[in-house]
């Protein structure tokens, strides 16, 4: 019942729920590339950059970033030789430019550089609560002139000016004490609460997922938070979820480590259908974790464990 993602020449439909009636077609493309051939990585950061149609990957333990043109193929890199400092996220902003975050956040905070990677300025948090003086993010995201940077251990989101300036907060905290509680009480004091997954859509909404509850998240713009997930092994649930991101039509695309493939919900969380298997065949996938979406060329670029690299996939209606 699970849809293998196949090569560009050849695309298979989705498989449906029987709830949703939906159909779509998943076809694989490619294996992000240089003229060697496919760049290993394993898991690496993702961001794209929609308006130069470019993605980047960050190697963490490396430090090094790469730059693919929209046919995948490699058009520049840096980072390998100290140019950036213990880099745990990076996110694409305006003209080219792209923001790293550092994993010791309290001394190096978020380095802006330009589309060549050469640093321009450093961004520090201004004007932040007293109570998240602990603050440590490790996950970054940009969208529309703010940065979204996300302590997945403290379950706390800052949203900041490209310049620093704090803007908001969210403590998930709570929120996430009230689900466990739903779930079982009596695991609750066991369960270790941590988001792996996180984006930030193009109407602001946040998503997350938390593998410990089986569970994905959309924070939505009234500062409401709805769940949804079941713990299974069949098409539809969910494993150990990572990745999550959500397209211009609302649909939700969630990664699963375990099961070695990305499920599609609707807006309405419906299970669409999901594509990907654990295998060597290029359009496989192998323990895939971020993902990141090209919403005008529908394209899911997903990042993949055993030093796979990052696989390139297209999602559209059937006809």
């Amino acid at each position: 019942m699970v849809l293998l993602a196949v090569p560009q020449a050849v695309t298979a439909d989705l498989q449906q729920s029987e709830r949703s009636g939906a159909e779509l077609r998943a076809s694989f493309q490619y294996l992000l590339s240089d003229f060697s051939g496919p760049v290993r990585s394993q898991w690496a950061r993702l961001a794209f950059d929609p308006v130069h149609q470019e993605i980047y990957t960050l190697a963490q333990g490396l430090n090094e970033v790469r730059i693919f043109n929209r046919q995948g193929m490699e058009i520049f890199a840096f980072g390998g030789e100290g140019d950036i400092v213990s880099a745990v996220d990076i996110a694409a902003g305006e003209n080219g430019s792209i923001y790293v975050l550092a994993r010791n956040f309290q001394k190096h905070a978020i380095q802006l550089l330009n589309f060549r990677g050469e640093p321009e300025s450093m961004v520090s948090l201004k004007g932040l609560p007293k109570e998240f003086k602990s603050f440590r993010p490790d996950r970054m995201e940009y969208r529309n002139g703010r940065l979204y940077l996300l302590d997945s251990r403290s379950l706390r989101i800052v949203v900041i000016l490209t310049d620093g300036t704090f803007v908001r907060e969210h403590d998930l905290a709570g929120e996430f004490d009230r689900v466990a509680d739903e779930l079982d009480p009596d695991k609750k004091k066991s369960l270790e609460l941590e988001i792996s997954g996180f984006s930030v859509a193009d109407d602001g909404c946040l998503y997350f997922t938390a593998p410990t509850l089986f569970s994905a998240f959309r924070l939505n713009s009234d500062a409401s938070l709805d769940g949804f997930g079941r713990s299974g092994s069949g098409p539809g649930k969910f494993g150990i979820v990572s990745g999550i991101v959500a397209d211009q039509q609302g649909n939700i695309y969630v990664a699963d480590r375990l099961r070695s493939v990305v499920m599609i919900f609707d807006r309405k969380f419906v299970f669409q259908g999901e594509f990907g298997y654990r295998g060597d065949k290029p359009e496989d996938l192998i323990v895939p974790d971020e993902l990141v979406i090209d919403t005008m060329g529908n394209r899911i670029f997903v990042s993949q464990a055993a030093n796979k690299g990052v696989g390139v996939y297209s999602v559209s209606p059937a006809r």
